[in-house]
């Protein structure tokens, strides 16, 4: 029987349920293992039609071909053999045909904007800078949905409105512009998995086991509109752990 779930398996399995019956092209960008590992998963599972981009490889296993390692960091060579490539002039000029993407961030706000880029200092510098957003923009105004993950989840992270704007959630402005893509589907983060209401703002679908609306409240810096006690995230079963365990991260990179 395997063992508890790790957050990054956690998250992996999460993702992969979420997948949406018409979800055919999946996009993987740098240094995200938990969604690498989520859309092999769910073309092992429920998905084996779909067509997986990541860095510049092409996989697509429903004929039995090997499952790409799950590593962490996106250009690890072990992560590159593919039944194709493309150029790197597609990768991020032909952005249209993703239905999924991922993304991570230093803040997600009340809206679901997100900033990879960095906290200003206010005089022209940087209190923190991030790793930037290379085709972030691109991914999240095409891609037909797209899931955030984050790795923490303090009020400095969940915050009332991000400092700078690298991918735009906000409904309403995504609807003024004219945006093509969907927008965000999910966020996720250690304390669990937060959809978007009626009017495009963040609330609690499910809570991780241990978790209380007490605690996610004091960690977020915007009102959740709690309204008595979350359902607690379903746990990962038997059978998703042993699959992604034995036949998605061999090497256990989601454990670690």
């Amino acid at each position: 029987m395997p063992g508890p779930a790790s957050l990054n398996e956690l998250f992996a399995i999460l993702l992969a349920r979420d997948m949406r019956p018409d979800d055919r092209t999946i996009q993987v960008g740098a240094n995200m293992p938990m969604a690498r590992a989520a859309a092999v998963l769910a073309n092992l599972t429920t998905h084996p039609d779909v067509r997986i981009l990541i860095g510049l490889g092409v996989h697509a296993l429903g004929d039995g071909a090997e499952p790409p390692a799950v590593h962490p960091f996106l250009f690890d060579p072990r992560t590159l053999a593919a039944e194709a490539a493309m150029c790197q002039g597609e990768a991020f000029d032909d952005v249209h045909r993703p239905d999924v993407f991922f993304m991570s961030g230093l803040q997600v706000d009340r809206r679901g904007n997100v900033n990879l880029l960095g906290i200003p200092d206010g005089d022209g510098g940087w209190k923190v800078r991030g790793p930037g957003s290379v085709a972030l923009a691109s991914m999240s105004t095409n891609c037909r949905g797209y899931y955030i993950v984050m790795p923490r989840h303090e009020p400095r992270t969940f915050v009332e409105r991000v400092s700078l704007i690298s991918a735009l959630g906000d409904r309403t402005e995504r609807e003024r512009l004219r945006f093509p893509g969907g927008g965000p589907r999910l966020v996720l983060s250690p304390l669990g998995v937060f959809e978007f209401d009626a009017a495009g703002d963040l609330r609690v679908r499910t809570l991780h086991e241990g978790v209380t609306g007490d605690q996610a409240v004091a960690a977020t810096g915007f009102d959740l509109g709690l309204d008595g006690d979350p359902p607690a995230t379903p746990a990962p079963t038997d059978d998703e752990l042993t699959v992604l365990r034995e036949r998605v991260d061999v090497h256990g990179t989601l454990r670690a």
